[in-house]
């Protein structure tokens, strides 16, 4: 039987398989669902509950009831060491809701296995894994605004979907999402999985003035060896709203969060993005809680959307880069690219 050893210390980290009970940290099993994966997020400090777009399904499921075209978010992530974590997700949007699914895995690699006497028995690896599935649905809701933009929405910034010509609710719209996950996790011959949901809701108002809630991981348990332990549930709560400058030359939004973590204290983020000629974003966040490293995070994106043909299947294309330092322990770089139909 493998044991873990300074490779494989991030698994032992992060599955719990010989934690201890109570509460506090270190008392839940799947932790790989802590860190962040979609570059935009990661660049916002993850401050993303109260915004609207396909990475919804990691932070609020109801945002993609907001949505009003169908979209793809994927992404890879160069975390520490040797481990890179792949995201992907697709929402489809019809006059019944949105539905979504999304994947996510965390991969070690290879690295050396010992035995019980720290001899070498040759490598092994771990892997992390989720997949999700949500339904989100807004009220009001309109089937002829499908495809396009809804005015009451913070702006993004595609330039190739239409704006709805004739708003007709002016005072309010209201979503509500949730998810089921499957979470896995594998080290060597030793496997465990759980299921899990998610649930939110979302409340825009005049003015491009976003509310947001959302309950992640409630129940489900894991068991690694003789131990079971559950997975780290969340609770998230956020705001967010744009400036836009005179003929939308600059567009700056502005969102903060506010998460309790079942096994750690509450803390905030802040996060801010600079969008300009909507074709250039810069983004930059900072987190109150961070064991190591800089609590701030950063990145920036491009819309390519300009160069796709008007006629065409797909009316938005961008790519968007992440930065995240975890001090001593290296750098982490995510890349992202995002489409719309």
């Amino acid at each position: 039987m493998t044991e873990c050893v300074p490779a494989a210390a991030f698994f032992c980290l992060f599955s719990g398989g010989a934690l201890s009970a109570g509460s506090g940290a270190g008392t839940t099993a799947a932790n790989f669902l802590k860190i962040p994966v979609a570059v935009i997020p990661a660049a916002l400090g993850e401050s993303y509950t109260a915004m609207v777009g396909p990475d919804s399904i990691l932070y609020n499921p109801a945002g993609l009831g907001l949505l009003g075209y169908s979209s793809f978010s994927g992404s890879h992530n160069q975390y520490l060491d040797e481990i890179t974590q792949e995201y992907a997700v697709l929402t489809y949007r019809s006059k019944f809701g949105t539905i979504g699914a999304g994947f996510s895995m965390l991969s070690s690699g290879q690295f050396t296995a010992y035995d019980k006497d720290d001899m070498i028995i040759g490598k092994t690896s771990t892997s992390h894994r989720f997949w999700t599935l949500s339904y989100a649905q807004s009220w009001p809701h309109f089937n002829r605004d499908i495809g396009k933009l809804d005015p009451m929405l913070i702006t993004p910034s595609w330039t190739r979907v239409t704006p709805v010509p004739d708003y007709r609710p002016k005072n309010f719209r209201v979503a509500l999402g949730g998810s089921v996950k499957r979470v896995s996790e594998k080290l060597d011959k030793m496997t465990a999985g759980a299921y899990t949901m998610d649930a939110g809701a979302m409340l825009i108002l005049p003015g491009h003035f976003h509310l947001g809630v959302s309950a992640l991981n409630l129940g489900g348990r894991q068991k690694f060896f003789a131990e079971t332990y559950k997975l780290p549930g969340v609770l998230r709560a956020g705001a967010a709203k744009d400036f836009h400058s005179i003929n939308d030359i600059i567009i700056v939004t502005a969102a903060s969060d506010v998460i309790k973590y079942s096994d750690a204290p509450a803390f905030n983020t802040v996060g801010l993005e600079t969008d300009v000629l909507r074709m250039f974003q810069l983004r930059v966040g900072y987190t109150s809680h961070r064991d190591i490293g800089s609590r701030i995070s950063g990145g920036f994106g491009m819309n390519f959307d300009r160069f796709t043909d008007k006629a065409g299947f797909i009316h938005g294309l961008r790519v968007d880069y992440a930065y995240l330092d975890y001090g001593d322990l290296g750098p982490t770089q995510r890349i992202g690219m995002q489409l719309i139909w």
